[in-house]
């Protein structure tokens, strides 16, 4: 009876998220589904489904107190609206459950948003069973403030984490209609579209694959070591599309249109790169990347792991306990011992994800591992800055003291002191002039993973030089689309014409983001007279790929960078009228996008109108006065019109309220020195130094500045440091020699 009772809970609760009919055939996976999650990917508020305590608790929140409430089955969060009065919002949704739930209400016209509060759901002992703030440092202008685009469902969480997802955006009314087939993550949600396989599985003999259109198996069911310590399949790969349906979820990326099915990752998502912005200078995670931009970096996923080599695709979970999950490939008497691992048995560093797969916390709870399976490597920490295993676990250390224990464990490393892909991203990130050609090297070196050598052409964009036109040109016909997405934005600094006689292939790409993003770069060409402009056929082939690049914008119309795109778009078409209208819907749709303020203050500058671009960017200040952006284009537009002065407080905000950008530092001295205060000058260049010590502008500028406060020793600093950045200079060789001889005069 018991176990009948459970059957039936099961089917309706299967019933209520997912299809019914597969419970009749795979009643395992559904069970394990069950436990996922998948399934608790986001439920219906109810007092069964939450995790969270209700029972009239309250936690501090912008100085007031927010309430978690019950009343009959409805449950309440009462909290301060955006005019600071208490209001009661009612619990529509749960949204995850370990190690925190999220909850959502409804704000009006369909648009669906998270609470500012997460229930952490780990144990008492871990810290857990609290309310908490998520985000207490979001101010109502900052994206992930509770009533922003960063903290709304229909854009940014929906299409993870329910199935069949249709956002259903109205921009005339800016109202959400939209619709899922299954609240949670279901069978469709990854196998597709049911009705060929039900056929199948009634006895249609003309159905082929089990009715199935992809295979989403493992490429080999286990790998054994060879004896050069390479990985080799039991058997030989079989085709499996599994890696690319799990990144549609599990990946950076940006999403261009409602999925057509679950199979459609590089159709309706264009995957990041490894950009400085998301990821550690050696492809460490540092933003929250998920896992497709690691794994795609590993050797195991090169040898053809998949993700349910190690996890059950149905719960989620790992198929064998702690080291055994590695040990089912890799030697248990080899690497589960101390010999190697250099650690006691069951200690703190003796599991192999512990150096292999370093955890970083977001959202204040939530531990997450690096799938690039990478060798600890503190050796280029001290070379790159980026962290290591080693020191995130023993921070009282320093990266030496990781090298030396590491050799006294291995001291025929084959990876400590070897070369690594991470310098030549850091030459690059940080200006050296070697960059260029160290990342040429890793672009065609065809032992890196394909994201590792299509980021390192995206950075070529910094230097346009003929390495990085070989680089791009051969990458355009490359069959790798990652290759061939980084070869636009390499090919970006150069001019519309060259652009077009490497990119234009790409117009007719199979995927869709890269001819999307290949018309982008090309619509130029469309406003080039004869004879340098297009024929016909070519434009009609542009005209078609940029037609799909609108679309995409009005796909994410909720969003006002969409509008600024295609404000963009308009002015390089030469319609500033257009232009214009894109970037007034850009603030409508989303005030505080600041760089539709500071375009459409571009626009307005170029026509003429210097007093329309400080009222726009007035505007956008009244909306977020801590934009340093903003702050940065009303200065400049303020010292055009002669008014330095009150340009020189907007350049002091810029520089604090956008403190990690260097050229903000570096305007902001300059204008210092103009008007006379050199004192504040100086400090503000050498907080641009420190920010960039690569660039020579600056330690020019420290060097001169310097010589006239009769400061010798600190010019000579920056005369050195400028020779050894623009290397075989004759006019700079002299002057540090005239440096050195006044500052051992001067002593």
């Amino acid at each position: 009876m018991i176990r009948l009772a459970w059957l039936l809970c099961s089917f309706f609760a299967f019933n209520a998220f997912a299809e019914p009919q597969c419970i009749n055939c795979h009643q395992s996976q559904v069970e394990d589904w069950q436990t996922s999650h998948h399934f608790h990917a986001m439920e219906k508020a109810t007092p069964t489904t939450v995790l969270g305590n209700f029972n009239e608790q309250t936690l501090d929140y912008q100085g007031q107190q927010a309430r978690f409430y019950q009343q009959d089955q409805q449950l309440f969060i009462s909290m301060p609206n955006l005019d600071g009065k208490l209001t009661d919002y009612p619990v529509l949704y749960t949204f995850g459950y370990e190690p925190l739930q999220q909850y959502m209400f409804d704000m009006g016209k369909g648009h669906i948003q998270l609470f500012p509060f997460a229930w952490d759901s780990r144990s008492k002992a871990q810290g857990g069973q609290r309310w908490f703030v998520l985000h207490p440092e979001q101010k109502k202008h900052d994206l992930f403030h509770w009533s922003q685009k960063g903290q709304n469902w229909n854009h940014m969480c929906a299409d993870c984490h329910s199935t069949d997802f249709k956002k259903q955006f109205d921009l005339k009314t800016n109202s959400f209609d939209s619709s899922y087939s299954s609240i949670n993550v279901s069978c469709k949600a990854c196998h597709g579209d049911p009705k060929a396989h039900l056929k199948w599985a009634d006895g249609d003999s003309s159905i082929a694959d089990k009715g199935f259109t992809h295979n989403i198996k493992k490429q080999t069911p286990l790998f054994t070591q060879k004896a050069d310590g390479s990985m080799q399949s039991v058997q030989p790969l079989v085709k499996s599309e599994q890696v690319q349906v799990c990144a549609t979820c599990h990946a950076r990326r940006s999403q261009l249109d409602d999925r057509k099915d679950p199979h459609s990752f590089l159709q309706s998502f264009q995957g990041s790169l490894l950009t400085p912005e998301l990821y550690h200078v050696d492809g460490q995670v540092w933003d929250e990347d998920y896992v497709w931009g690691s794994f795609l970096q590993s050797k195991m996923f090169n040898a053809g792991v998949t993700c349910s080599n190690c996890h059950n695709p149905h719960s989620g979970k790992l198929k064998l306990p702690g080291n055994q999950t590695c040990t089912q490939c890799h030697s248990q008497e080899v690497f589960d011992t101390p010999k190697h691992h250099g650690h006691k048995v069951a200690s703190e560093g003796s599991q192999c994800v512990d150096c292999h797969m370093p955890a970083t916390t977001y959202m204040q709870v939530d531990a997450r591992r690096d799938h690039s399976f990478r060798v600890p490597r503190p050796d280029l920490t001290l070379k790159t800055n980026a962290p290591n295993a080693c020191n995130s676990c023993h921070e009282d250390k320093t990266p030496q003291w990781a090298v030396a224990k590491i050799k006294d464990w291995h001291p025929n490393s084959k990876h400590l002191g070897t070369a690594h892909f991470s310098e030549a991203f850091y030459a690059a990130d940080n200006r050296l002039p070697n960059a260029s050609t160290m990342l040429t090297k890793i672009v065609q070196d065809k032992g890196f993973p394909d994201i590792i050598r299509a980021s390192a052409l995206s950075r070529l964009a910094a230097s346009p030089d003929n390495n990085a036109v070989v680089a791009i040109a051969r990458s355009v016909k490359d069959s790798e689309p990652l290759k061939r997405q980084a070869a636009i934005e390499a090919a970006m600094p150069f001019d519309i014409n060259q652009r077009w006689r490497l990119l234009n292939p790409l117009l007719d790409d199979e995927h869709l983001p890269i001819r999307a993003e290949a018309a982008r770069a090309l619509a130029g060409m469309l406003t080039q007279p004869f004879p340098t402009g297009l024929n016909e056929q070519d434009s009609k082939r542009l005209n078609a790929a940029l037609d799909e690049y609108k679309s995409i914008q009005q796909y994410q119309a909720e969003r006002g960078y969409s509008h600024t795109n295609l404000g963009n778009l308009a002015l390089t078409l030469q319609k500033p009228s257009q232009a214009k209208a894109h970037y007034l819907q850009a603030i409508s749709v989303e005030p505080i996008f600041a760089p539709a303020y500071v375009n459409l203050a571009d626009l307005y500058r170029n026509q003429g109108d210097e007093k329309a671009a400080q009222a726009i960017l007035k505007q956008g200040l009244n909306v977020n006065a801590e934009s340093g952006d903003i702050h940065y284009a009303l200065a400049m537009s303020l010292i055009r019109t002669k008014q330095k002065d009150t340009a020189l407080t907007h350049l002091q905000k810029a520089a604090q309220f956008a403190q990690e950008n260097a050229n903000y530092q570096f305007t902001y001295a300059l204008l210092l020195q103009d008007l006379g205060n050199m004192p504040a000058a100086i400090s503000a260049l050498e907080r641009a130094f420190n920010l960039t010590p690569n660039n020579p502008d600056i330690s020019y500028s420290l060097a001169q500045w310097y010589v006239a406060e009769e400061n010798y020793s600190q010019a000579l600093f920056y005369a050195r440091n400028l020779a050894r950045l623009v290397p075989g200079n004759q006019q700079i060789e002299q002057f540090v020699k005239q440096l050195e001889m006044m500052n051992s005069i001067n002593h």
